[in-house]
């Protein structure tokens, strides 16, 4: 390669990186936002984690045996949008799992009750809590606020 080149490739993933960066951000606070929405209106608490994805799990008030698992992507998303998927998960199940130190955060697969079908493959959705929190409560009745 040429140093032409080099330097062309280095700059696209510099760029790359920061807009994953400004993504993780964006879909941090999106969660957050969506959170704060659920403990006002008394639905769900919100326990929020940054590792490489950004994962959001949404206890239930109501069942606090069921937590709405929200994974976003920050390495498929863009400044206009982000890339999520979700799924209902068994609390109990899901931090025996976790505990065990077996898998990280995230991935307590088989503590899964249900798969959300209108995220089957991971959506992507307007940085717009409203939207989100529609999406979720096409599955999660308990959480139309």
């Amino acid at each position: 390669m040429t140093e032409d080149t080099d330097q062309i490739l280095a700059k696209q993933f510099a760029q790359r990186k920061q807009l994953r960066d400004i993504c993780q951000s964006r879909i941090t606070a999106l969660f957050q936002e969506v959170g704060e929405h659920y403990l006002r209106s008394n639905v769900a608490t919100l326990d929020l984690h940054q590792i490489h994805d950004v994962h959001a799990f949404y206890r239930l008030i109501q069942d606090p045996t069921r937590v709405v698992h929200v994974q976003g992507y920050p390495g498929m998303s863009s400044g206009h949008e982000a890339r999520v998927w979700a799924r209902m998960m068994d609390y109990r199940a899901m931090m025996l799992i976790r505990h065990s130190g077996i898998v990280s955060i995230g991935n307590e697969h088989k503590a899964t009750i249900l798969g959300f079908r209108n995220f089957a493959h991971g959506i992507m959705i307007p940085y717009v809590a409203n939207a989100l929190e529609a999406k979720l409560a096409e599955n999660v009745p308990e959480l139309t606020i």
